[in-house]
């Protein structure tokens, strides 16, 4: 059993499978105010900890390595890709979703990025 959804050709928007599945897609922007800064940077950092100490049971560790230094420079950058932010942070629960502890943490940072993101 997998929890990946492939589709060809293109698609845009929102998307959910299985049952009890929620897909919701926002026009937004990300605010820097507040202590949401200091609470994404952190959570970032303990997820790429996780990363590091669990790199030799993520298949593409380097991959996650990189995309979490993306979303970090997206995050300082002064005019934030919203969507670039959420398609990343998306692949990269795709790619560690095989460790449990590791997955938690991306998770955490998606949660923080919808909260951030308005």
């Amino acid at each position: 059993m997998s929890n990946e959804i492939r589709i060809g050709g293109s698609a845009y928007g929102a998307i959910a499978n299985g049952p009890k599945a929620r897909a919701v897609q926002r026009d937004v922007s990300i605010n820097h105010a507040g202590g949401g800064s200091e609470a994404f940077l952190s959570a970032l950092a303990a997820f790429r900890t996780l990363v590091d100490q669990n790199a030799d049971r993520i298949p593409e560790a380097a991959k996650v390595r990189k995309d979490a230094q993306s979303i970090e420079d997206e995050f300082r950058s002064p005019e934030i890709d919203a969507p670039a932010m959420r398609d990343t942070i998306v692949r990269i629960i795709g790619r560690v979703g095989m460790v449990g502890t590791v997955l938690e943490a991306a998770n955490n940072l998606r949660e923080l990025i919808d909260t951030l993101v308005h």
